[in-house]
């Protein structure tokens, strides 16, 4: 008898322990302290941003946070990773494109306010010196992704070197209405479009693909006209948007010191949007 009131004094004991524990823990919980802030943040960009981003790591830890970045070869990925939660944020693209992302991958990623800066793109040649010099029947690399395609597109068109569909919202081959010089494009990635003009007359690239490449990304032959249409920022889920770890981030990439090495170690490539 007297084993069987020791067992059930000792059930009664634990389940009393395991009560109390709960409750301490809902207290703790209830207790009205505020969660620790988030102070790890990795971030995914390419080689493009890669020394950027680094040098807002500095400017973070003044901040209080532990700044670290991936490096990845291709923009789509950097966004599947932040879209599936690898990584914290990314900065690398352009608002359209992540917008085009979302909608093809059912994605919930916004760009944060204030913008950063902008990234232009242009028509290049290691042939021609001029637009003019092109001959008919020219091959011209161009992207391959229909964000990029459509803005490389209209920038031949503000050139008045063809002419697209007016009803069409993003331009493909397809919709060119008036190739008057029979130009041939060539559909590539964004990390063959460089190397391509070793082979083709003429390319469309991004500044910073031909600066990344060694090469001067101020010999255009002819550029965009509205490159603040392609703002680019610190992107993250949308869940994430109003932490207050985003807006810290957003801020280092805008503070003068950033600021001063992405002129002097760029040279114009970043055209800040204030």
């Amino acid at each position: 008898m007297k084993r069987k009131v020791f067992s059930v004094l000792s059930i009664l004991l634990l389940l009393g322990f395991v009560v109390s524990g709960c409750g301490a823990q809902g207290g703790g919980a209830s207790s009205g302290e505020e969660p620790a802030s988030k102070t790890d943040i990795t971030i995914a960009c390419a080689e493009t941003t890669q020394d950027l981003v680094a040098a807002a790591v500095p400017v973070m830890a003044e901040k209080g946070y532990n700044l670290t970045y991936q490096l990845f070869d291709n923009n789509v990925n950097t966004l599947v990773a932040a879209n599936d939660g690898s990584v914290d944020g990314v900065m690398v693209v352009h608002r359209p494109f992540m917008e085009n992302f979302n909608a093809s991958n059912d994605g919930d990623l916004v760009m944060a306010e204030p913008y950063i800066f902008a990234v232009g793109m242009g028509l290049y040649s290691e042939r021609y010196q001029s637009i003019d010099q092109l001959p008919d029947g020219a091959e011209i690399s161009i992207f391959n992704d229909s964000m990029n395609m459509d803005r490389g597109l209209r920038i031949l068109e503000d050139a008045g070197l063809l002419s697209l569909d007016p009803a069409v919202d993003k331009a493909t081959l397809l919709d060119i209405t008036e190739n008057p010089r029979n130009f041939q494009f060539v559909e590539m990635d964004q990390t063959q479009i460089v190397r391509s003009l070793e082979d083709m007359d003429a390319a469309i690239a991004f500044f910073s693909h031909m600066k990344n490449a060694d090469k001067d990304f101020t010999s255009w032959l002819v550029r965009d006209a509205h490159p603040e249409n392609y703002p680019q920022g610190v992107v993250v889920k949308e869940g994430n948007i109003n932490e207050p770890w985003v807006q810290d981030l957003v801020d280092s990439f805008r503070s003068d010191e950033v600021r001063a090495f992405a002129e002097e170690h760029y040279g114009g490539l970043y055209e800040y949007l204030d």
